[in-house]
């Protein structure tokens, strides 16, 4: 059985650091990104099961990221989870109006995104 991969765009170290050694023990292939830029990169070369993405970084933010997934045919149907630390209605709104299929508010609540990172990258 293949390991599902996760692709996750943050431009904190701490939470890249964390997110990918929890994913790793949850036996999943994680790639980490610190910016859009490096996270297309990615994308384009290793299409992941799912991307994990943050809003708030510098250059292109996670909303402007998640709109040009949404417009590649090759990426659209890869699903996307906002952790950021914007958690306000209005924001959480403004992700998933730009295609993530889920919203976690920073600090993450592992216990709770863990199960979701499950259930999205499922066999169907």
């Amino acid at each position: 059985m293949f390991k599902k991969k996760i692709l996750v765009v943050d431009d904190e170290v701490d939470f890249l650091t964390l997110i990918q050694k929890v994913l790793v023990a949850e036996n999943f292939d994680v790639s980490i990104a610190s910016n859009a830029i490096e996270g297309g990169l990615k994308l384009a070369s290793e299409l992941p099961n799912l991307i994990l993405m943050d809003i708030c970084m510098k250059g292109i933010n996670g909303l402007d990221a998640c709109k040009a997934i949404r417009n590649n045919p090759k990426t659209r149907n890869i699903p996307i989870i906002i952790v950021s630390a914007l958690a306000d209605g209005g924001d959480i709104k403004k992700g998933l109006g730009q295609g993530a299929v889920d919203y976690f508010p920073k600090p993450v609540d592992i216990d709770k995104l863990i199960p979701k990172i499950k259930e999205l990258t499922k066999d169907k």
